[in-house]
């Protein structure tokens, strides 16, 4: 650790390893913090678009305050041409609270990202995952599609109409499988959200046949964040119980074999003087251009915890 010394007169000298670099100074409860101001940015999240085809009961976009909005190709050019600043960025996911394939620009933003040289993925209800639109993705280079396959999904197929919506999504899923296995590729690689509840979790149970079948290479399992009163009640944290889900299954290819594994939250809820985003090096980009340190902070919007409503 660098130590930083501070004079008699206030003046702070900086250790030999920070002369001549910029720093950031943030007060602290009982002190100053000293940051070496680094382009080391890992990981980028852009928000192509707030527009979605579907409308999920516990998704933020029913209750938020902000206006829906598209990322403009010009402002997604100015992004991508910034980004090279970055030398260390080894990862660019194109999501956020919208579904990034009903942008008309979605094929060109991936491509672009692509000649950055940056692993890019994709998150995505799978819907518009038909076989021209994997085709053009596979083409553009995409490196990962995380397709959302929890219940909340299931009511939002009822809701807007869509006949048959999990079989047309899990259908794309192996189709986008079939292709890149017929090219002898390893990407793009398939990962599944899952958000867990009290009321699907005999579902957790089904997870690792699904995977399995589907070739995921990773589940992503998050908790439920009510952002309405009668959503509060069905939370699954603080149960005393661990989540029923495999730590990992082989996934085959065409002539090789992966192991996929499952990402689990935390059971507990409280805070933490830790910061993931700010571990992983990552910042979150708006569809307007601004720039926020995690998805949590890009939008405002209620939320619940333990029936108390925070803002």
């Amino acid at each position: 650790m660098a130590r930083i010394a501070v004079g008699s007169d206030g003046r702070i000298t900086l250790p030999p390893d920070f002369r001549g670099s910029e720093v950031v100074v943030e007060r602290r409860e009982g002190g100053l913090a000293i940051w070496r101001a680094e382009p080391d940015v890992r990981r980028v999240y852009i928000e192509v678009t707030t527009r979605c085809n579907l409308d999920c009961a516990i998704c933020v976009r029913r209750v938020w305050r902000d206006t829906i909005g598209e990322m403009t190709w010009g402002t997604f050019s100015m992004i991508a041409d910034q980004l090279k600043a970055f030398p260390a960025l080894r990862e660019i996911t194109l999501g956020g609270f919208g579904e990034p394939l009903v942008h008309p620009r979605i094929l060109d933003m991936v491509t672009r990202a692509s000649a950055l040289g940056a692993a890019v993925s994709l998150t995505t209800n799978g819907l518009l995952l038909d076989r021209s639109m994997t085709e053009s993705l596979v083409a553009a280079r995409l490196g990962t599609v995380v397709v959302s396959v929890d219940t909340a999904h299931l009511q939002a197929y009822r809701e807007a109409g869509v006949a048959g919506g999990l079989d047309t999504v899990l259908e794309n899923i192996r189709g986008l499988r079939a292709i890149a296995r017929q090219r002898g590729l390893m990407a793009p690689r398939i990962g599944l959200e899952f958000v867990v509840t009290r009321s699907n979790m005999e579902d957790l149970a089904r997870l690792p046949g699904l995977t399995r079948a589907l070739g995921a290479s990773f589940v992503l399992v998050t908790h439920l964040l009510p952002h309405a009163p009668d959503q509060a009640d069905d939370i699954a944290y603080d149960r005393g119980q661990p989540l029923a889900v495999p730590m990992g299954w082989p996934v085959a290819g065409v002539d090789w074999v992966t192991w996929g594994v499952a990402r689990l939250p935390r059971g507990k809820w409280g805070a933490q003087r830790r910061c993931r985003f700010v571990e992983d090096r990552a910042l979150v980009i708006g569809w307007d251009g601004r720039v926020s340190p995690c998805y949590a902070l890009m939008h405002s919007y209620p939320y619940y915890i333990y029936g108390r409503r925070k803002d």
